[in-house]
């Protein structure tokens, strides 16, 4: 009897220890699944949050490298049709580096507009001015002036150059000095570098044109 005793209670400890076992290492799986989930879902956050980052940061330099081709095509196209003024000044007014005016009829109502394309901070704008009744002028209090490209960054290269008609053949005096600009250019290259945000390591986009003036072919 008192075998069968000591029997049972054997027993019924080794159960209990296997039991104790059982819930210990239950408590380890249990911090281990949770520790596994939360490694997983802060991997996924992580990825999500750099995989969004990105894209958004793809469209907007792709939505402002499109933007800036639409203002670079445009600006080609109104400098081909520059010509003189309604008060009979030369097609270009003036000629820097970062600025450029000229007379063309971009307002589509058979008079010459005096236009301006510069560049201010990380802009390049555009400015119109239409012409007045007569006696003509051009009042500069009348300037409509919009953005037409943004994260414009040149890095200290001239947004326009301007040549001679002897251009390419004559590549000893072109690109032309900016005392010799306005009465010798005859074709304007245009470069605008669109630059969205270089801390990401992205690399700039360069937009790269060029354009003989039309109304001056005939002195080439």
């Amino acid at each position: 009897m008192r075998l069968i005793k000591y029997y049972v209670i054997k027993k019924t400890v080794g159960l209990q220890s296997i039991l104790k076992q059982n819930s210990a290492f239950t408590i380890i799986e249990f911090i281990l699944a949770i520790f596994i989930s939360t490694a997983l879902i802060v991997g996924v956050t992580a990825f999500a949050a750099y995989y969004f980052q990105n894209y958004s940061f793809s469209f907007e330099e792709n939505q402002s490298v499109g933007i800036a081709q639409q203002a670079l095509t445009t600006l080609i196209r109104e400098i081909r049709e520059a010509r003189i003024s309604e008060t009979g000044a030369w097609p270009i007014f003036q000629s820097d580096d970062n600025t450029i005016i000229f007379y063309g009829d971009v307002t589509n109502d058979g008079r010459s507009d005096r236009i301006r394309y510069f560049i201010t901070g990380t802009n390049l704008k555009k400015g119109v001015i239409e012409p007045t009744q007569a006696p003509v002028t051009y009042p500069a209090e009348n300037e409509k002036v919009s953005t037409v490209a943004s994260y414009v960054d040149n890095a200290g290269l001239p947004l326009f150059k301007y040549y001679n008609g002897n251009w390419p053949i004559d590549q000893i005096n072109n690109p032309l000095p900016i005392n010799l600009r306005i009465l010798n250019t005859r074709y304007i290259s245009v470069y605008i570098r669109i630059n969205v945000n270089s801390n990401k390591g992205a690399q700039p986009f360069d937009l790269k044109s060029g354009v003989q003036i039309r109304s001056m072919k005939d002195n080439l």
